[in-house]
């Protein structure tokens, strides 16, 4: 058993580095009532960014998490008869991933893709409009996302390693906690769409 634990030990290792992803933020959105039309009001452009730390499991095989900063734009349309209000909410998050990634061997020297698989557990710690009185009263506390992305990594030296890639958020839960007038029927789901950069040591 200590033969196995030890092995195990010499084969992982562990990387920690800092992320920069441009971000475009968008939501899906579903109302069943029949008084109004609700759709989404356009896409807006955030920074995701913050610590990430990668545990290899094998040269192949590494778990991914960290804490990232998340903010997010919800973007309403509203039409009830043929007048079409906006309104838009500013949500910001902590994200914690947990998340796989699986690596090719070499594509050329130095250099190597990945691809990540996981979900993102996230915790709201802001909310705003400037909407007197909002369709959303509330948003939730807690949301979860399932993260895919692609990227490709470059080794400079013997411990940085530079990376870059794509990767889509989709939101699982509906974000929307406390909506006024509605019987709860609108359904609010956050994506974000964006590109990651970012070096680890």
């Amino acid at each position: 058993m200590l033969g196995l634990v030890l092995a195990f030990g010499a084969q992982a290792q562990s990387k920690i580095g800092i992320k920069l992803s441009p971000t475009l933020s968008s939501n899906r959105i579903n109302y069943e009532g029949n008084d109004a039309a609700f759709s989404s009001d356009g896409v807006g452009g955030r920074f995701v960014f913050g610590p990430i730390y990668d545990h290899f499991i094998t040269d192949n095989y590494s778990f991914s998490t960290g804490i990232l900063y998340a903010p997010k734009r919800v973007g309403l349309e509203i039409r009830r008869g043929n007048t079409p209000t906006t309104e838009s909410y500013r949500l910001q998050y902590l994200q914690i991933p947990a998340t796989l990634k699986l690596f090719t061997n070499e594509l050329a020297l130095d250099t190597r893709l990945f691809f990540q698989l996981g979900g993102l557990l996230e915790v709201k710690i802001n909310e705003q409009t400037d909407v007197d009185v909002p369709v959303v009263d509330r948003f939730q506390f807690f949301d979860v996302s399932l993260h895919l992305g692609a990227g490709v990594e470059h080794r400079l030296g013997y411990n940085t390693i530079l990376f870059g890639g794509f990767f889509y958020n989709r939101g699982l839960i509906n974000a929307a906690a406390k909506v006024n007038g509605l019987d709860d029927k609108l359904r609010i789901n956050n994506d974000l769409l964006g590109l990651d950069l970012g070096v680890k040591f």
